[in-house]
């Protein structure tokens, strides 16, 4: 079951000028967007979805008057209905070879997948390669989640040793680990964060960067089945969000200043370097 975010206008204007906002232009058809479990860049709050992710999709909506759509759905099937031109936008995505033959990507931010661990493990190892050397611990990750080539490679020896299982979202990632069933996952901060807050893991695991998973830039996809125009238009509001500094103040909204400046520490023109050029 879909669940259906009637209107992207809720609770975020108050961060914003009506002078700001565009009119909804009935020129611009309204848009599907797929979004799926992702920690703090999307979550549901109840049948309210949230998220850093949903606060772009909502200035993007208001910088191009463009009407944006928003569904949940589990991570696949997300991808899925994507790849088979049933929607036209997708949520926060890295960018694949896969993906790019059915749409265009418009990268916003950064991420870097952490191993995660309970206890204080996870400062052991500086790769997953010493990880799946050195320790006993299992992990639980997502379908749907693109890895590295470098960091699949050591998924694949962890599932060959048995100490590997693929699960629906991170929400059960995170109740597996809860209940024993599992050691930790590997994940970014965006979704270790929210989900070691919600099952109180939150002072009883660590995370670290790993060298097989370094930092990559995240984006919308766009299907290439829209008109070139109206993909501009989404371009420019989302560069526009970079360019003012609201993607940053979106991130320090959720995962707070310390981890948003890490990220954002070289600045954002690669980031604005890879979206189309303005028109």
């Amino acid at each position: 079951m879909t669940r259906c975010l009637s209107t992207l206008l809720i609770a975020l204007w108050l961060s914003f000028t009506a002078a700001q906002a565009v009119p909804l232009d009935p020129a611009c058809p309204p848009a599907r967007v797929g979004v799926s479990d992702l920690g703090y860049s999307s979550y549901l709050d109840g049948t309210v979805i949230r998220g850093s992710n949903i606060d772009v999709l909502a200035e993007i909506q208001l910088r191009s008057g463009c009407q944006l759509n928003v569904r949940w759905y589990p991570r696949s099937r997300q991808q899925a209905l994507f790849l088979s031109n049933e929607l036209e936008m997708t949520g926060a995505s890295l960018r694949t070879a896969e993906r790019d033959r059915y749409g265009t990507w418009l990268p916003y931010t950064w991420t870097r997948f952490e191993l995660v661990l309970l206890g204080t493990d996870a400062g052991k190892f500086r790769s997953l390669a010493d990880f799946v050397e050195h320790s006993t611990a299992r992990l639980n990750i997502t379908r749907g989640i693109f890895y590295t080539a470098d960091a699949q490679r050591q998924l694949d020896r962890l599932q060959q040793q048995g100490r590997l299982e693929y699960v629906s979202d991170f929400g059960v990632v995170f109740r597996k680990i809860k209940a024993g069933r599992a050691e930790g996952t590997l994940a970014p901060a965006t979704i270790h964060l929210l989900n070691q807050r919600l099952f109180g893991l939150t002072a009883k695991m660590s995370a670290t960067p790993v060298s097989e998973s370094p930092r990559m830039m995240v984006g919308l996809y766009v299907s290439k089945k829209v008109p070139q125009p109206i993909l501009q238009r989404y371009a420019d509001a989302l560069r526009s969000i970079v360019v003012d500094g609201t993607m940053q103040t979106f991130y320090e909204r959720y995962l707070g200043a310390d981890i948003s400046h890490r990220l954002f520490a070289d600045g954002t023109r690669e980031l604005l370097n890879a979206l189309p050029p303005p028109r």
